[in-house]
């Protein structure tokens, strides 16, 4: 009897999961989506096993909603995920900036450079998928020249909310331009080793996204999950007893 190849069926199941994954914060499957088994099974030409699996992989970082002997659906933007990315995303890359000033850099230098150039091609030509990985490879340059490969990994593996909402923001005019134009500011204050700028012009560049929420929470409320879809069990049943004064 031929035993089934563990490492393939976990290949398969990888590609699964990566090729789900990057359809869903890339956007080609929207928030609130229905999808199943047995149709990706087909797509892929694979069991409803690696599927399966994928699916459970993907709702552990929050990206699909399983509702048991229901349905499946790409999760809505929470946005209260979002700001913790965010935070997560913020903490580490302000972090790796003085390392990556300290570190022989010219070569990432040059390939950051690179980027820019990727990303304005990618911008001019609408190609926002591609806009979105130019930029996040500009931003991977950083943690690879600081020497925090393994934090770039845990952060990407846990942002696909945030990477959703970048993914939207594109698509309000002018701010493809803007996101460029503060890549150059970032990459002159590292090029120029000033540590304090760098800082500066990168928290601008994060918190400009505050500002852009707001408006895509107009253009596509669909995509977003209201705080009371999200606290569906949270029930008041009244508190906490009133603690009585000391001495009554």
């Amino acid at each position: 009897m031929i035993k089934p190849d563990k490492n393939r069926q976990k290949s398969v199941q990888a590609e699964v999961y990566f090729a789900m994954r990057n359809s869903i914060v890339n956007l080609n499957l929207v928030p609130g989506s229905s999808i199943s088994e047995t149709e990706i099974s087909q797509k892929f030409k694979v069991s409803r096993t690696p599927v399966r699996e994928a699916f459970i992989q993907l709702s552990m970082e929050g990206l699909v909603e399983v509702i048991p002997q229901k349905e499946t659906r790409v999760s809505l933007i929470d946005l209260k995920r979002v700001k913790q990315e965010f935070f997560l995303r913020e903490s580490l890359e302000t972090a790796v900036l003085e390392p990556f000033i300290s570190n022989n850099n010219i070569m990432y230098l040059t390939e950051m450079e690179q980027m820019l150039a990727f990303q304005n091609d990618a911008l001019k030509s609408k190609s926002y998928a591609d806009f979105i990985n130019f930029d996040d490879l500009f931003h991977q340059l950083i943690f690879e020249a600081a020497d925090q490969s393994l934090s770039w990994e845990v952060l990407s593996s846990m942002s696909g909310h945030y990477h959703r909402l970048r993914m939207l923001s594109i698509l309000i005019a002018g701010i493809g331009d803007e996101k460029i134009g503060e890549h150059r500011k970032i990459f002159t204050a590292l090029k120029q080793k000033d540590l304090e700028k760098s800082k500066k012009m990168l928290y601008h560049h994060l918190h400009n996204l505050d500002t852009e929420e707001k408006l895509l929470m107009k253009m596509f409320p669909e995509y977003f999950a209201s705080q009371e879809s999200l606290n569906t069990f949270d029930v008041d049943f009244g508190g906490l007893p009133q603690l009585q004064k000391h001495g009554n």
